[in-house]
């Protein structure tokens, strides 16, 4: 059973604290994004990344929770964290330089959620899918969005994000300015994926 959030005349449901089988969903690529601290700025590249947990239910669907990351593999930050302990292995320096987190799609695992003090659903730790659990089929279709998609043209994955998200990603470093009716050239997929999860 889920708990109930209110945000001023909103309510929404909140995924219960605890351990939740999952699986990814969506990996979304942000674009490098303004972030201000302290008075100082900086431009980090962003992805979120989306799950849908198959046992935890609204109105018949399954619930989603999501998470950004700054997109490092480095181990010490949260992505190399989080997705060390998913796959239950540290990546190889060749792994890093090739890996590509449209491979997270599909992916099941488990997430530890916790609530902050304000409330917030946080996804606190990810780990494999024990080895005889069973989860079910996917549910929501699956989404990647590459940025470098959206500038050569392709931008059929961007009209079906949520309006919250596309604002984000035209606020990015790459997008900002540009003319968005541009269809721009369409150019040559890079060799992505080739690294497997």
């Amino acid at each position: 059973m889920s708990l109930i959030a209110k945000s001023g005349e909103t309510s929404y449901p909140k995924v219960p604290i605890g351990v939740h089988k999952a699986r990814c969903v969506k990996a979304i690529d942000l674009g490098t994004q303004k972030q201000e601290y302290g008075g100082e700025i900086n431009w980090k590249r962003q992805i979120l990344v989306i799950w849908e947990l198959p046992e935890e239910l609204n109105n018949d669907q399954p619930m989603t929770i999501s998470k950004f990351y700054t997109l490092s593999l480095h181990e010490k930050s949260n992505l190399g964290k989080d997705l060390t302990s998913w796959r239950g292995r540290p990546f190889t320096e060749t792994e890093k330089q090739g890996f590509d987190v449209r491979n997270l799609i599909g992916v099941p695992c488990q997430l530890n959620v916790m609530h902050k003090d304000n409330g917030k659903e946080d996804i606190s730790s990810i780990m494999p899918l024990g080895k005889n659990d069973k989860i079910a089929e996917q549910f929501n279709a699956s989404v990647s969005f590459d940025i470098d998609d959206f500038q050569k043209g392709k931008k059929e994955t961007f009209n079906q994000l949520s309006e919250g998200i596309r604002r984000m990603i035209l606020r990015s470093k790459e997008l900002d300015g540009i003319d968005q009716t541009d269809n721009g050239d369409e150019g040559n997929d890079n060799d992505l994926g080739s690294i497997p999860f």
